[in-house]
């Protein structure tokens, strides 16, 4: 892994970290809420074996990168854009996870000319309410305080940064829940912990502002988005139902839906092979 920063125009500073293959076809990829740029670990060694160069960002108050007081969807974009011209890149392929697909289709959107392909995994985003069946009663009570009041979520939030918040406490926590997943999955959890505590490490302002900004609708027409875009998503996921998926492959013009019928919010684990030989044949 190498890691490094720059600063924006204004003078917020943004992290990245690189995995796979140094040498390979660049894919941006955001991770999800609250994980930062640590969380692409979990593609490393199936990003290497694709001849991918996976580019893992701090979103703004997250790790390393600096928080954004005026923070929107679509300037993540313009973060990107950025953090391209610093490294080179004409062109490159976006992958976005749980949280982190919004803010992915919405650069797809304002870079549709810059991007081949995109990858969203286990997308959250604006779930409707029609499609909220089967998911976990803590999002939805998260969502609907993002919605209605967003700073209440600051108190489970800041539950979470303190349970996180030192070595020991993330040990015993992950090792409560590595005892309900399979062996195959636990150095994923673990990328995912440290990601999560990374996220959480400067406070909580950030999480329940981006938490905020998931539930907005989306700032443009999906039928805009003109890139293939390629959805993995599980049927056992509770954080972001099935539904929601379904409802966004239809709206989009050139999208595949890759449905995992074993799989829950963990689906970018369980296909990530498949993942990867997906975005590496859009390279040229």
């Amino acid at each position: 892994m190498t890691c490094d920063v720059i600063s924006l125009a204004g003078g917020r500073r943004l992290r990245w970290h690189e995995f796979g293959d140094p040498d390979g076809s660049p894919v941006l990829y955001t991770a999800g809420t609250p994980v930062s740029g640590l969380g692409g670990a979990a593609y490393d060694q199936a990003a290497r074996a694709a001849g991918l160069r996976w580019i893992s960002p701090d979103k703004p108050g997250y790790g390393g990168s600096d928080y954004q007081r005026n923070r929107s969807v679509s300037g993540w974009a313009d973060d990107l854009t950025a953090l391209a011209g610093h490294l080179g890149l004409d062109r490159f392929a976006l992958a976005g996870e749980s949280g982190g697909a919004p803010f992915t289709l919405t650069a797809a959107h304002q870079l549709a000319g810059r991007v081949s392909v995109v990858a969203l995994i286990a997308s959250g985003g604006p779930i409707e309410q029609a499609d909220r069946a089967g998911q976990k009663a803590r999002n939805q009570i998260m969502a609907r305080l993002a919605r209605n009041a967003p700073a209440l979520n600051t108190i489970q939030i800041a539950a979470m940064r303190r349970q996180l918040a030192t070595p020991a406490r993330r040990e015993r926590l992950l090792h409560r829940d590595m005892a309900t997943e399979p062996e195959t999955a636990h150095a994923a959890l673990r990328i995912e912990y440290e990601a999560a505590a990374d996220a959480l490490r400067p406070g909580t302002r950030a999480t329940v502002q981006e938490l905020a900004l998931l539930k907005r609708p989306w700032a443009f027409p999906l039928g805009e988005v003109k890139t293939p875009v390629h959805l993995w998503h599980g049927t056992l996921d509770r954080n972001a139902p099935i539904a929601h998926a379904h409802r966004l492959a239809r709206a989009l013009p050139d999208a595949t839906l890759h449905i995992s019928d074993t799989s829950g919010h963990d689906v970018g684990h369980d296909r990530s092979d498949e993942i990867m030989a997906v975005l590496a044949s859009y390279a040229k």
